[in-house]
C-alpha cells in the first residue's frame, strides 16, 4: 500500500501579499481556546462518521485479501479493530480475490478517458479570444507538470476503495516552478480518512461551513517552516493510513518507527466567529497557523470531490458495499469443494474399539494395517459427495458479482450469442458503462473545479512571466512566456460533458475508418485519430512537411526570413501557409512580418504556376489534352495586400 496519500506534502499557503500569521501574537488563553472550539468541531466531524470509516476498513480488507475478518468489540477500551476469528486446522479458509478483480476493471474503466477542456473567453474582443487561447495553453502545460494522470489516478483508486476521495489543489510560495520563479501550483490526493466535513446530509463540498484536512509532518518541518516547536505525537510504520489499517487488523510491525506530528487544517468559510473565513493550522495542543481571512481571491474550498455511487450524503458508496456479501459466499463455496476434496482423497476411517492401533495408521503410501484377529476389519467411511447444484451456485455468484459492478461479458471481450453487427456491440458497451454515469459526471465536476482554480491562480499569482512549453503546429514543442496580463481574467475553465465516459477503442476505430470510406477525411489524416501504436508512428512519418511548416511559422513570428527551399512540397505549403494566415495568430502580427510571410506565400504559387505551365507545355507537344483546367491553384489568387488578409 502507498504511504503517498497519507503523507502527502503540504505546505500552509500564502497569498501574494503574505497574510499575517497571527498564531505567533496570540496571547495563551486564546490559543487555548481557538484550539479548544477546533478539537470540539474536528471530535464531532470524527463521530458523525464512524460507520463510514468502519465500511471503508472493511472495504479495504476485502480488497488486500483479508476476507474473513469481523469488527469485535473492545469493551474496556472503547476502541473496535478487525480480527479475523480461529478456525480448527482442517477447516479450509480459501480466497478467491473477485473483489479486486472489480475493482481493478472499474479503475480501468473511469480512467480511460482524459476529460476534454477549453477555456471560454469573457468576451468575444480579440484580445480576450488570444488571451482564452493562452489560458488553454497554460492549462494544458500545468496538467503536465502536476502529473494530473497520475494523480487522478492515486484519487480514483481511492474514490473506488471507500466511495469518495479528493483532490487538493494549492499555491506554495515556498517551492520553486520548473520556469525557475518562485510558487507553484501544486495538487495532492487525499483519501475520504484524511476529510472531516460538519454536515454529512450535504452532498456538496461547497455546501459545508468548514473542512478539516489531517496530514503526518516531521517535526522538524514544522519547526522550520511555522517557527513552532510541536514535539511528536505519532509513531507509525510506513505511512499514517497503513499505521490506521495496521492497527484495525491488530496487526504490529517490527518497522523502525518514524516519529510524526499530526497537524489539522481547518478551512473555514466566512461564518460569525471568522467574518472573512479563516484557515486555521494546529497539532498537538499547540497552534501553528491562523490566518484570519481566506487565503484565496476565489472564495472555494481548495478540494474537489470524487464520489462514485451517489447515496444521498456527503460520503458515496463503493461498489464493495454491495459484493462483500456475494464475495464471503463466494470463498465459503470454494472451501467447502475443497474440503470436500481432502476428505476424498485422505478419508476418515472406522473400526471397533481395540481392533487396531489408530496412532500406527498413517497416509503412507502402500501401508499394511494390521488389526486383531476376531475383530472387524477398519474401512473408510465414504463423504457423500458434492451436489451439482454447489459447483452451478458459483457460476451464479460469480455473474451476480459482475452484474452489480458491471463488470459483465461486454467489459471482458465477449460478445452475446448471435450479436455480430459492429453498431450492436458499441450500443451494447455503451449501455454496460452507462452505470458510471454518475462517477463519470463527478470526474469532470472535479476536473472543472480545479482547472478553474489553477488559472485563478495563475491570474492572482504570476506577476513575472514564466517559461510554458506548450504544443505548437505540427506537434512541436515551444517556449514561450506567459504571465497573469496574457490570461486578463480568463478563466473560465470548461470541460465537455461526457468526455470523461469510457469509451470502446474499437468502435471510435471503426467510426474513423467509416469516415474515410465516406470521403470526409483522408488516410493520413485517420492515422492521428485510430490510436493505435502502429499508426501514431506512420502519422508522425507523414508529417515530415507539416512539421518543416511549424518551424517555419515560429521563424516567421521571430522576425526571421523564411527561404523557399528546392526540396520544398509546394502543395503542402501553399495549404499550410495558408490555413495559418486565416488564423488569429497571424491577424495579430505585426504588418512587416505579415508582409514576409505572403511574399514567402507567393513564392511557393508562384513555383506552383511555373510547374503547371511546364506540365502543360510537355502535354501540348505530346499531344494530349490541357491540363490544370479548373485546377484549384490557378483558381486561388494569392493577396497582395497583407492588411486585407487577417485583418
Amino acid at each position: 500500500m502507498s504511504s503517498t496519500m497519507a503523507t502527502s506534502p503540504l505546505d500552509i499557503i500564502e497569498a501574494p501579499v503574505p497574510l499575517e500569521n497571527i498564531a505567533l501574537k496570540m496571547k495563551e488563553k486564546d490559543k487555548g481556546e481557538l484550539i479548544s472550539w477546533c478539537d470540539q468541531k474536528l471530535q464531532a466531524c470524527v463521530q458523525s462518521r464512524i460507520a463510514f470509516e468502519q465500511q471503508w476498513y472493511m472495504n479495504m480488507a476485502f480488497y488486500f485479501g483479508r476476507q474473513y475478518v469481523a469488527w469485535m468489540n473492545q469493551s474496556s477500551s472503547g476502541l473496535s479493530r478487525l480480527y479475523e476469528p480461529p478456525a480448527p486446522p482442517y477447516r479450509v479458509r480459501m480466497i478467491v480475490n473477485i473483489c479486486r478483480r472489480i475493482v481493478r476493471t472499474e479503475l480501468t474503466k473511469v480512467t480511460r478517458q482524459t476529460p476534454q477542456y477549453y477555456v471560454v473567453p469573457n468576451t468575444t474582443d480579440d484580445d480576450d479570444r488570444m488571451a482564452a487561447i493562452a489560458a488553454e495553453q497554460i492549462a494544458e502545460y500545468q496538467i503536465r507538470e502536476l502529473q494530473w494522470n497520475k494523480k487522478f489516478r492515486m484519487a480514483a483508486q481511492w474514490m473506488l476503495l471507500c466511495g469518495t476521495s479528493f483532490l487538493k489543489e494549492y499555491w506554495d510560495s515556498t517551492k520553486m516552478d520548473p520556469s525557475g520563479v518562485m510558487g507553484t501550483i501544486c495538487l495532492d490526493p487525499v483519501t475520504a480518512f484524511h476529510m472531516f466535513v460538519p454536515d454529512i446530509q450535504e452532498e456538496t463540498m461547497e455546501g459545508q461551513p468548514f473542512a478539516i484536512h489531517t496530514m503526518l509532518k516531521d517535526s522538524e518541518e514544522v519547526k522550520q517552516n511555522w517557527k513552532v516547536n510541536v514535539q511528536p505525537n505519532v509513531e507509525v510504520q510506513g505511512g499514517a493510513l497503513e499505521q490506521r489499517f495496521f492497527n484495525a487488523l491488530g496487526i504490529r510491525s517490527n518497522m523502525p518507527q518514524k516519529n510524526k506530528v499530526q497537524v489539522f487544517e481547518m478551512w473555514c468559510k466566512p461564518c460569525v466567529k471568522f467574518p472573512q473565513g479563516a484557515l486555521v493550522s494546529w497539532g498537538d495542543k499547540q497552534l501553528i497557523q491562523v490566518l484570519e481571512e481566506w487565503p484565496y481571491t476565489r472564495q472555494e474550498f481548495p478540494f474537489a470531490k470524487l464520489d462514485h455511487i451517489p447515496t444521498g450524503r456527503f460520503y458515496g458508496d463503493s461498489s464493495l458495499v454491495d459484493l462483500i456479501p456475494l464475495q464471503k459466499e463466494v470463498n465459503r463455496t470454494h472451501s467447502q469443494i475443497v474440503e470436500s476434496k481432502n476428505k476424498m482423497a485422505k478419508p476418515q476411517w472406522k473400526a471397533q474399539r481395540g481392533s487396531v492401533d489408530v496412532g500406527k495408521m498413517t497416509s503412507e503410501p502402500g501401508l499394511v494395517v494390521l488389526y486383531t484377529p476376531g475383530f472387524q476389519a477398519p474401512e473408510p467411511v465414504q463423504p457423500p459427495s458434492l451436489p451439482s447444484y454447489v459447483i452451478d451456485e458459483l457460476e451464479r455468484l460469480t455473474r451476480s458479482m459482475d452484474d452489480l459492478a458491471a463488470t459483465g461479458e461486454i467489459t471482458k471481450g465477449n460478445v452475446p450469442p448471435g450479436i455480430t453487427a459492429a453498431s450492436a456491440i458499441s450500443y451494447l458497451q455503451e449501455e454496460n458503462d452507462n452505470r458510471f454515469a454518475p462517477t463519470v459526471s463527478s470526474i469532470e465536476e472535479a476536473t472543472e473545479k480545479l482547472g478553474k482554480q489553477m488559472l485563478a491562480f495563475v491570474n492572482e499569482y504570476w506577476d513575472e512571466a514564466r517559461k510554458v512549453k506548450v504544443v505548437g503546429d505540427g506537434r512541436l514543442m515551444e517556449t514561450r512566456e506567459f504571465s497573469k496580463a496574457d490570461v486578463k481574467g480568463n478563466t473560465d475553465f470548461v470541460v465537455e460533458t461526457g468526455s470523461a465516459a469510457p469509451r470502446s477503442r474499437a468502435a471510435r476505430q471503426a467510426q474513423i475508418i467509416e469516415l474515410v470510406k465516406m470521403g470526409v477525411i483522408d488516410g493520413v489524416t485517420s492515422l492521428k485519430y485510430l490510436d493505435m501504436v502502429e499508426t501514431g508512428k506512420l502519422y508522425e512519418d507523414a508529417q515530415v512537411d507539416a512539421r518543416q511548416i511549424a518551424r517555419e511559422h515560429v521563424m516567421f513570428k521571430e522576425g526571421q526570413d523564411v527561404m523557399v527551399n528546392p526540396f520544398d512540397n509546394d502543395e503542402a505549403h501553399d495549404l499550410g501557409h495558408s490555413n495559418w494566415m486565416k488564423g488569429e495568430e497571424f491577424s495579430n502580427l505585426p504588418p512587416e512580418i505579415q508582409q514576409k510571410a505572403v511574399m514567402h506565400w507567393n513564392e511557393h504559387k508562384m513555383r506552383m504556376m511555373q510547374k503547371m505551365q511546364a506540365e502543360q507545355m510537355q502535354q501540348a507537344q505530346m499531344g494530349g489534352p490541357p491540363v490544370g483546367n479548373g485546377s484549384p491553384i490557378s483558381q486561388r489568387a494569392a493577396p497582395t495586400n497583407p492588411q486585407r488578409n487577417g485583418q
